[in-house]
């Protein structure tokens, strides 16, 4: 798992259920208002759930390292649960427009939880790649999740809903990497990890209760046979790529180029802790500074995406990215590296907090709600692959060519994003074509 994968504006009123039916039966058009059950049942899962998730990652190259694990095998690690990510979404982003998104997000949310268990009783690298692949293959989920927070919030409010459910988490989330230095500090790396995945297993448990009490299905559910879903899934996915390439071609475009940054600066603990030398200490607070950041801005920014659109930020972001790694790359061995890495998490945290909300309401507003699971199932399976296979390549090139190169190389895929990026349309103000799948 990368940093914090987009995570912020306080609710204080919640929609009931019975507010929420009452919605559906009056024949009130749904996508006109935000459907305030879904977006506080989910964001009050991750209140409860990702601080722990995110200790848990503060220290995991290091705990995989102790398990006996090389540079190269921990960035397989990660590209192979990546590859089983991306395949996992096509029959999950399916499933999402036929049967609805509810259940597979609760069911699923209890099976990734019970996987914690596994990896907490692992003793070898290979135990964590065995529990990664079944965990990745149980987030086939997430293009429902991502569809069921476009479907609840209207047009002209993603850019807030957005903001809403990255921000209330990343309150909780500041804590995070301190959680992580106590136990690792008092229980050493490999204890003190093995107790954080326990705690995300029992955290997890209760969020996906959460889930199963407080989400409502946004589409109705079809009827459709077993035996024709292979046939059904090229059918649908054939034209769904389709569209997604015509109306988000350059988008795509740079999407590739950002991931293909993101993989190569895959190793970037272990970069920081072992190589430049830093403390254990200074990287909880290089985690705390970013994660911070991360939540101050989004609201803001959704501000700015609502009113503005959604290009300037992408465009920014991908700017400020290239300049983040390239920070890295140059820091020096030793504590004053510290100061690199701070500029360096927080322009990355600026950038990550520009595109947490301009590129997802972005993608909302170009894919129509009866092919949302299927659209956002094959973005990530283009991003996923791409990320997956420059994060084999970091592995190789951190050990062969030294731990600087795939970071400067990061820093110039970034920035051909950067250029592609300035060819993509406004979308705030553009109307998604729609198409039948039937």
């Amino acid at each position: 798992m990368n940093a914090v994968h987009l995570q912020r504006l306080y609710v204080t009123e919640v929609i009931s259920s019975s507010l929420f039916v009452g919605v559906i039966m009056e024949g009130k058009d749904v996508a006109e208002r935000i459907i305030w059950t879904n977006i506080v049942g989910l964001t009050l899962s991750w209140v409860i759930w990702n601080p722990f998730q995110l200790a848990t990652m503060t220290y995991w190259q290091i705990f995989l390292l102790a398990l006996g694990a090389t540079p190269p095998i921990i960035a397989m690690i990660s590209a192979v649960s990546e590859i089983t990510l991306s395949i996992s979404r096509i029959p999950g982003g399916y499933l999402a427009d036929k049967i609805g998104r509810r259940i597979l997000i609760v069911s699923m949310t209890y099976v990734i939880s019970l996987v914690y268990l596994i990896m907490y009783f692992a003793t070898r690298w290979e135990h964590i790649l065995i529990a990664s692949i079944i965990n990745n293959i149980a987030l086939f989920y997430q293009p429902a999740l991502n569809a069921i927070i476009a479907d609840s919030l209207p047009k002209r409010r993603r850019g807030f809903g957005f903001s809403i459910t990255s921000t209330i988490p990343g309150i909780a989330n500041i804590f995070a990497p301190y959680i992580a230095l106590i136990y690792v500090t008092k229980y050493g790396v490999v204890i003190g990890t093995r107790q954080l995945l326990l705690l995300s297993c029992l955290t997890g448990l209760i969020a996906a209760t959460v889930r199963l009490i407080t989400l409502r299905e946004t589409i109705k559910s079809e009827n459709f046979a077993l035996n024709k879903i292979g046939s059904d899934i090229v059918i649908e996915y054939r034209e769904t790529i389709k569209l997604i390439f015509r109306v988000m071609k350059f988008l795509l475009i740079g999407l590739a180029f950002a991931g293909i940054a993101s993989g190569l600066a895959y190793l970037s603990q272990l970069y920081a802790l072992n190589y430049l030398a830093i403390s254990k200490e200074g990287w909880a607070y290089i985690q705390i500074a970013s994660i911070t950041l991360f939540l101050v801005l989004p609201l803001p920014f959704s501000i700015l995406v609502d009113k503005v659109g959604r290009k300037l930020p992408i465009v920014t972001a991908a700017l400020l990215a290239s300049v983040s790694y390239f920070m890295m790359a140059i820091a020096p061995v030793g504590e004053r590296a510290i100061r690199y890495l701070f500029a360096s998490a927080i322009l990355g945290s600026i950038a990550g907090a520009m595109n947490s909300v301009a590129l997802s309401a972005a993608e909302a507003d170009l894919i129509s709600q009866e092919i949302r699971g299927k659209g956002y199932a094959m973005i990530g399976l283009i991003n996923t692959f791409v990320v997956a296979l420059a994060q084999l390549t970091s592995g190789l090139i951190y050990i062969s060519l030294g731990p600087r190169v795939p970071f400067l190389l990061a820093a110039m895929f970034s920035l051909l994003a950067f250029l592609v990026f300035l060819r993509i349309s406004e979308t705030l103000r553009g109307k998604p074509p729609t198409i039948s799948t039937r």
